[in-house]
């Protein structure tokens, strides 16, 4: 038999080989984990943030002074009223500074109606400049204020309802401490905590979205023309 034959020969066993041979499976494809998914909140209720690892978290807001406005003797009383509220802290908690885009659709609202009323064109003309000015910083999210929390957290057990009471209790006195300092300050309720969240989560959409007012809020819907698709 010549290597010729000897070749075709090998060629046509490996051919009827492979065609016997079941299919390779195919591993099952794994799923993309959803957006969801990465956020690590549960819920947000009864003024308290429900963390999926099983922790619950409560935010003070402190509103901020200027202290470069102060006399020399004021600014050291402000900083020892300060120094005592935080020795008093005996739990962990965090301090949180975030810049939250200002609203200024009140006040796009507000020139609109005068554009409306002006008398003359000129006035209308330079309203119309400033409504544009103002809607420009509104989305590019120039026009910007910074907001302050303490955060405290707590890890949930079997007494879940006494762990819950005892957060919101740590928060309200350090609320009242820090206001007792001189610094305004009170716990953030459901609506705050999730303006927090949806800041912290999308700084570029809070330029010119807000985050929903209750856990029920729906998408919008837009609705078509009637007949539109008949």
């Amino acid at each position: 038999m010549s290597i010729k034959e000897r070749l075709k020969q090998h060629a046509k066993g490996a051919q009827s080989k492979s065609a016997g041979a079941p299919p390779p499976v195919k591993s099952p494809a794994a799923k993309e984990p959803s957006s969801q998914s990465w956020v690590p909140i549960k819920d947000i209720h009864n003024n308290i943030i429900y963390r999926k690892d099983n922790v619950i978290v409560s935010a003070v807001r402190v509103q901020p002074i200027n202290i470069a406005l102060l006399s020399e003797n004021e600014q050291v009383r402000k900083i020892k009223q300060l120094e005592e509220v935080l020795n008093g802290i005996d739990y962990k908690n965090q301090t949180l500074s975030i810049a939250k885009p200002v609203d200024l659709d009140a006040y796009i609202l507000g020139l609109e109606q005068m554009k409306q009323e002006a008398d003359t064109a000129l006035i209308a003309r330079l309203l119309n400049g400033y409504i544009q000015q103002a809607a420009s910083k509104a989305t590019s999210g120039e026009a910007l204020e910074r907001h302050f929390y303490i955060l405290i957290d707590q890890a949930l057990s079997k007494k879940a309802q006494h762990e819950e009471q005892v957060l919101l209790q740590k928060a309200l006195e350090l609320a009242n401490g820090l206001t007792h300092a001189e610094l305004l300050s009170h716990v953030c309720n459901d609506n705050e905590l999730r303006d927090l969240q949806f800041i912290f989560s999308n700084p570029n959409q809070a330029a010119y979205e807000r985050a929903p007012l209750n856990s029920q809020s729906l998408p919008p819907v837009f609705f078509a023309a009637e007949g539109a698709y008949a």
